[in-house]
């Protein structure tokens, strides 16, 4: 149950963008040039981690004596051109984060390293609706550790229990829980074999979010 929230923390990819997709395309591209035969099945697997954390058990998993880092690096470059040009917004984004300012405090927990999240947040002026961003390169620990959504919490000085989390991956539902947040989950295309059990809510559509949290245009409690 999600009660008297004050501070909304939001993912990234899959919740702000809808990258995921687009995202296996890319890994496949990386994969493919070092000679990984990596499957969909595998790829959903990992779906919300940190990029170093990705590729380091991708290359484990397949037993692969490539560089990593070459690898790393080699797909850092596609998801530049990814986040720059391709990622295009979940729908109706703009729309809710325009409602939702000024009732609660908002922050961004991503995994995604600040370089390529920023490509995206400017091209689509999203930069304007948040009190702080957490990136996952500024955390020692990617979900699904707490720690991202604990450091953004703790800036917009707001405890866990007065936060709730809108995420898409079962890495971020067990950080936020983990973290001691409600959670928000976003249901797509992309993440429908996801356990969401541990969400207080499970939505389709982000316009279920602002009824959920708000009462005649203020905060209310559920």
């Amino acid at each position: 149950m999600i009660t008297n929230i004050s501070a909304i923390i939001w993912d990234f990819d899959g919740v702000l963008i809808d990258s995921e997709p687009f995202h296996i395309e890319a890994e496949f591209e990386t994969t493919r040039r070092f000679g990984i035969p990596l499957t969909m099945a595998v790829a959903k697997q990992y779906f919300g981690l940190k990029l170093e954390d990705y590729f380091h058990d991708i290359a484990r998993r397949y037993e692969s004596d490539i560089a990593v880092d070459d690898m790393i690096s080699a797909h850092y470059e596609t998801l530049r051109r990814y986040y720059r040009e391709v990622f295009p917004l979940v729908p109706h984004v703009t729309d809710v984060l325009s409602r939702l300012k000024g009732s609660f405090f908002m922050a961004v927990g991503t995994s995604r390293e600040k370089e390529l999240a920023m490509l995206a947040l400017e091209r689509f002026s999203l930069v304007r609706f948040f009190d702080t961003i957490v990136f996952g390169d500024e955390v020692k620990k990617g979900k699904p550790d707490p720690e991202i959504f604990l450091r953004a919490a703790s800036i917009l000085g707001y405890a866990p229990d007065k936060t709730v989390v809108v995420e898409d991956a079962e890495s971020g539902f067990k950080a936020a829980r983990d973290a001691g947040m409600g959670l928000i989950a976003r249901k797509g295309e992309h993440n429908v074999d996801c356990d969401f059990s541990m969400a207080d809510f499970v939505v389709k559509d982000l316009r279920e979010i602002p009824p959920l949290l708000m009462k005649n245009g203020e905060a209310r409690i559920i």
